[in-house]
């Protein structure tokens, strides 16, 4: 298989996104690229404000359950760009989600246990990050991902 019968033939994956990569600036400005979506809700977990952070945290949660935006049918190329934006605090794990009436198998991170100690217990809010952090959010991290 040629390098460009390759890239036809990657694999994609729906992932799930509960916090600053819900907003579309910064899914572009992360992959290089946007992918179609849906609003998702995904049962058994909970997100919470971190510790001096601007951006949230995934943990396991039975009674819980999380809004967020399902990017349809990532490539490899950018699902790599994500876990890179994602970093050491997260790892990517399967889960099933509801869009509409459907239940769909995605992908999404979860805060590690050794950094459980920063979740805060506040909620998080996409409006509050929107209003105010997203511009500086922006400007930190769009000079330091490769599109």
């Amino acid at each position: 298989m040629s390098g460009n019968d390759r890239a036809h033939h990657q694999s994609r994956v729906d992932v799930f996104t509960y916090g600053s990569l819900m907003v579309p600036r910064v899914m572009e400005t992360v992959t290089g690229r946007l992918f179609d979506r849906a609003p998702a809700l995904l049962r058994g977990f909970a997100r919470y404000a971190l510790r001096g952070e601007t951006y949230p945290g995934l943990v396991q949660e039975a009674t819980a359950a999380t809004d967020g935006v399902l990017w349809r049918d990532v490539d490899d190329d950018s699902l790599r760009r994500i876990d890179d934006f994602e970093g050491d605090w997260y790892e990517r794990h399967p889960v099933s989600v509801m869009a509409g009436a459907d239940e769909i198998q995605a992908e999404t991170y979860v805060l590690i246990e050794a950094q459980r100690y920063r979740v805060s217990r506040r909620t998080w809010s996409r409006s509050r990050f929107e209003s105010r952090y997203l511009q500086r959010f922006l400007a930190s991290y769009g000079g330091s991902i490769p599109i």
